[in-house]
């Protein structure tokens, strides 16, 4: 059941962010009320089902078996969150709702004593929060994840393909 629907929802996902890429074109190309209409149908429908989505996606990532990762996996990704927050702290150019997120996750993954595993499973319950301030300033998610967080990225789809 969970396989489905992680499918059917990369599908509808997909869907939307090519619709949000031709319509963020289009409203560059077009001026006047055309660009506003654009950019509204953008902040009213568009956007607020690609973070539905996104949540739904990552709270079933988040209830999956993550515990059966390897512990040399995990602290692989566990150390490039921590490496990718400490430089977008340095950086500062994503919305300020985001940065006490990502600052509690990277204080929260350098307590010693727990494992790896079990910390990549604190941050996979972290993200649907996340998502929905993330995409409240204008993030493209996706491209932020793949940007920033690559081997956390390659390994959630692993672990959706496994569903």
């Amino acid at each position: 059941m969970s396989n489905d629907r992680l499918r059917h929802l990369e599908n509808q996902l997909e869907i939307l962010q090519e619709q949000r890429a031709a319509l963020e074109q289009e409203a560059l190309m077009k001026g006047g009320l055309t660009k506003i209409q654009i950019e509204q149908e953008l902040r009213i429908t568009i956007k607020p089902k690609i973070r539905e989505y996104e949540k739904e996606y990552w709270q079933i990532l988040a209830k999956s078996e993550v515990d059966k990762i390897d512990e040399p996996d995990a602290e692989v990704i566990v150390a490039e969150i921590v490496e990718s927050v400490d430089r977008l702290a340095v950086q500062q150019n994503y919305p300020a709702e985001i940065m006490p997120i990502l600052l509690e996750l990277r204080d929260d993954l350098n307590r010693p004593g727990t494992s790896a595993a079990i910390k990549v499973k604190w941050v996979l319950s972290a993200i649907p929060p996340f998502v929905g301030l993330a995409t409240e300033g204008e993030l493209d998610l996706e491209k932020f994840w793949q940007t920033n967080f690559p081997t956390f990225r390659k390994w959630s789809k692993e672990l959706a393909k496994k569903l």
